[in-house]
């Protein structure tokens, strides 16, 4: 396995370091299109980190809770 990533990361870095040219044309339209797409993909995240986030809040709130009142009745 270790000799996959090793092989994987020296591949990684040739497509990096191999320079060709495009021949390639973007136009504004194309551009405006890769800016809503990462717009939307930040917007997807923050959603979904705020959904679990919330989820994790509220399990520690209640675990917090239920151990605040075993120490109120120990004493």
């Amino acid at each position: 396995m270790k000799i996959f990533f090793i092989y994987l990361f020296y591949n990684i870095i040739a497509i990096f370091l191999i320079v060709t040219n495009a021949y390639a044309y973007l136009d504004p339209g194309t551009g405006s299109f890769i800016l809503q797409a990462i717009i939307g993909f930040l917007a997807a995240l923050s959603a979904g980190v705020l959904y679990y986030w919330t989820k994790v809040k509220n399990f520690f709130l209640k675990l917090f809770k239920k151990n605040n009142k075993d120490e109120k009745t120990d004493n």
